[in-house]
């Protein structure tokens, strides 16, 4: 799945009211571009041979760790929770993928984008708005 702030975050967020994190990416410039550019290279082969779409194999977080294991030396292990997007977090979190300097459900809490997305809701700004810092008291209270 691809798509601008706008389409995932702000319809998680603001109209589904599904919680959504935003944690950083700790990947060197070239590495993000690898893997947006296997990213393209895959939706230009879904483009001339579609695919059906497969909770078990071929799901949005199954692909996103092909992507990954293809620009990175991190392997990611058959886990129920990359059938779960719910849960990956954890995974993510096991694999030293995101943030470790905290237990995860702060780290939960830190990277808890939905306060900021509504308040931009609407907004030519909305993706600048939405990586902005929460101030401590607002971090400290999200779900």
């Amino acid at each position: 799945m691809v798509g601008d702030e706008r389409d995932l975050v702000q319809l998680r967020s603001n109209h589904r009211k599904d919680d959504v994190y935003m944690y950083p990416v700790d990947a060197s410039k070239e590495r993000i571009a690898r893997f947006f550019l296997d990213m393209v290279a895959r939706m230009n082969a879904l483009h001339e041979k579609p695919e059906f779409y497969d909770t078990l194999t071929n799901n949005c977080t199954t692909n996103l760790v092909r992507h990954l294991e293809t620009v990175s030396e991190a392997r990611v292990p058959y886990d129920h929770r990359t059938l779960l997007p719910a849960f990956s977090d954890a995974l993510a979190y096991e694999l030293k993928l995101i943030d470790q300097d905290v237990p995860l459900e702060q780290v939960r809490q830190r990277y808890h984008i939905n306060a900021r997305a509504l308040a931009a809701d609407g907004r030519p700004d909305f993706s600048r708005r939405i990586r902005e810092p929460l101030s401590a008291t607002a971090a400290d209270t999200a779900p």
